[in-house]
């Protein structure tokens, strides 16, 4: 990863932590279990691409 494409990296894994402290808390308040088997799939897909972008910071890419 460039110099200039860490701070984005960066800002972007905040973002994503965010939303998924987020999804984690709305998910405590459904009852539906379709909904709350796509909020879980949304979480999981967040949590992928945050890992990734992780990985990538911690290879200096």
């Amino acid at each position: 990863m460039s110099d200039i494409m860490k701070p984005v990296a960066g800002n972007k894994m905040v973002e994503l932590r965010q939303e998924i402290n987020d999804l984690r808390a709305a998910l405590k308040k459904m009852d539906d279990p379709e909904q709350i088997a796509a909020t879980k799939k949304e979480i999981g897909e967040k949590e992928t691409y945050y890992n990734i972008l992780a990985d990538k910071q911690r290879m200096g890419r």
